[in-house]
């Protein structure tokens, strides 16, 4: 009685929920909280069986004190996952541990953690699991985790270091869903004493905080291999329930193995000692949410150490924490992927849409331009056919024979352009492909004298020597050219430059047509050439489109460079045009 006394007086001192029954099962003493928690009185309580708290359609609820006390041969039992009721019918979840106290008569002590239905509990298991953080200070967001190994990592050396829980070695598998397999992952420890010597020497000139410690062993990859070599073709398939790992698993409670397991003689069992070498080692499941992913077995066998019941609660309690991690960031790895497959798609979803909206509205610009083009026509011939016979009838001494040579030679390109876009095609001359670059430079110079003239721009001109003919239609190039040059000039301030060269480089013609305008920025570089892209207020988005489109169908190539403040360089080259080749069309 004094020995009953005296646990009642000090229980309610350590512990919150907390149960003291005999060996037939029954509750003698119990805490105020229980009472106040689960709403029974102390009349429905005491001296009745335990299962009283357990649903009445729970299966487990007849023989789970059996099922404990068999699983308790070594005097206790820890974290074992059930549900119980309160007296108004709610169903809460919980962990219990029970322990056997000796006396002259049998008792059993059980204790009641997380019980997950009421908010102070967790509160409790909020300060929980901020103390682990301070004992372990693993899984915060001050941590960077590249990649799920890191994760496994950090959880290996927790397990075996001094820092951390200081079993000898540790042994990871996790369930493989796709093949429906328990897959031996990775280990961390000694695989002999000499070996043991070698890693604990460099440990011992290790950093000594747990952070450092594992950042140290990763720069020790491979002084483990003997372990790992154990795990290297272990592979059970979750159907083997007679598998002691896949007990563990299903089971989702640990199992301490040694001389007292009631098992001890199980095949599996036997296995599993023989594998790793040991007398006694313990199986710990790795539970998210109530799903088994996988099992870590530790054992001491380098120290030899009995493993505690002290050993198992620490080591179950960090298995939480570390599986939550684990699980969360290869969940978080999987919806990253997900995530970029998702934006990869819609990606192509955009693509597809503006393309779509592009080629709209080109058909409806085609439609325009091209009725433009029909009205613009007939106005132009009779512009070019008043202009061809005034220019007849003029006098090379006339001073404005130069100006209405420009104005027929410009006329006539524009004929020639119109009906690209009528898509109307003129009888050529003979070998007419062949194009005289400088002859074409000079004709859009000439064009744009006005505007050079208004806009106080400064021209150097500059056509290396005598420059073979390129291949390509003259009115093609002089559209190429007038429209990077009018982008030039727009672009250029008051009093700026613009630089025109041409040059014969091997069998390339390079034109290089540069300006002191602001350049154009980066973020738009890439978008200049695409169909109705423009940043002029009344512009159509459609010239470098245009510039694009004919040198790509005449074999040339184009480079922009720019910088902002320095301007921008469009550089075009053609091939040359070789004589006595012949050309289709």
């Amino acid at each position: 009685m004094v020995y009953q006394e005296l646990i009642v007086n000090n229980l309610d001192r350590i512990l919150d929920f907390w149960l003291l029954i005999d060996d037939k099962g029954k509750v003698i003493h119990c805490s105020q909280l229980i009472y106040r928690q689960l709403g029974y009185s102390e009349e429905e309580v005491i001296n009745q069986p335990f299962q009283i708290f357990f649903p009445e359609d729970d299966p487990a609820s007849s023989d789970f004190l059996y099922q404990l006390l068999f699983d308790s041969y070594a005097g206790s039992v820890v974290n074992q996952k059930s549900r119980i009721k309160q007296k108004n019918g709610v169903i809460i979840d919980i962990e219990l541990s029970l322990y056997q106290l000796d006396n002259d008569e049998m008792y059993f002590l059980i204790v009641f953690n997380n019980i997950t239905e009421v908010v102070e509990i967790r509160k409790k298991i909020k300060l929980k699991s901020e103390k682990l953080n301070g004992e372990f200070d693993l899984f915060d967001d001050r941590n960077n985790y590249e990649s799920v190994q890191d994760f496994i990592d950090t959880i290996l050396v927790s397990i075996t270091a001094g820092q951390g829980l200081r079993f000898n070695r540790a042994f990871l598998f996790l369930v493989e869903e796709e093949e429906q397999i328990l897959k031996g992952i990775q280990a961390i420890g000694p695989g002999s004493g000499d070996e043991a010597g070698v890693i604990y020497g460099e440990f011992g000139s290790a950093p000594k905080t747990l952070n450092e410690m594992i950042k140290h062993y990763r720069h020790m990859i491979g002084t483990d291999s003997a372990v790992n070599s154990i795990l290297k073709d272990v592979q059970i398939k979750l159907s083997d329930y007679q598998n002691i790992l896949i007990n563990a698993l299903n089971g989702q409670k640990y199992i301490l193995i040694n001389e007292d397991y009631p098992l001890i003689d199980d095949p599996s069992v036997v296995w599993l000692r023989e594998l790793f070498q040991v007398h006694e080692c313990a199986i710990i499941p790795l539970l998210w949410h109530g799903r088994s992913t996988g099992v870590i077995v530790v054992d001491n066998q380098v120290t030899q150490s009995r493993i505690t019941m002290h050993d198992i609660k620490g080591i179950t309690s960090y298995a939480e924490r570390a599986t939550n991690a684990l699980e969360s960031s290869k969940l978080l790895i999987s919806l990253e992927k997900n995530i970029n497959l998702v934006k990869q798609a819609n990606l192509k979803i955009r693509e597809s849409q503006e393309i779509l909206v592009q080629k709209e509205k080109l058909a409806v610009m085609g439609e325009m331009v091209a009725h433009m083009a029909h009205e613009v026509r007939g106005p132009l011939a009779t512009i070019g056919g008043y202009a061809s016979r005034v220019f007849k009838q003029m006098d090379e001494s006339d001073g404005h024979h130069n100006s209405m040579s420009r104005i027929v030679e410009t006329v006539r390109t524009l004929e020639l352009v119109i009906n690209d876009i009528l898509d109307v095609s003129l009888p050529e001359p003979e070998n007419s492909r062949g194009c005289d670059c400088a002859k074409a430079i000079n004709k859009v110079l000439s064009l744009l004298e006005e505007e050079i003239h208004v806009r106080k721009v400064s021209v150097s001109m500059n056509i290396q020597g005598s420059l073979p003919e390129i291949k390509i239609q003259e009115h093609h190039l002089f559209e190429i050219i007038s429209n990077i040059v009018r982008n030039a000039l727009e672009s250029i301030d008051i009093d700026g430059l613009l630089l025109v060269l041409a040059s014969h480089i091997e069998d390339q013609v390079v034109i290089t047509i540069q300006d002191t305008g602001p350049g154009i920025p980066p973020e738009i570089k890439n978008k200049i050439f695409s169909p109705f892209f423009t940043t002029k207020e009344d512009g159509t988005g459609l010239g470098l489109v245009v510039v694009k489109k004919l040198v790509e169908e005449n074999n040339g190539a184009i480079v922009v460079r720019t910088a902002p403040d320095k301007g921008t360089t469009f550089i075009i080259s053609f091939p040359i045009e070789h004589k006595g080749v012949t050309h289709d069309g």
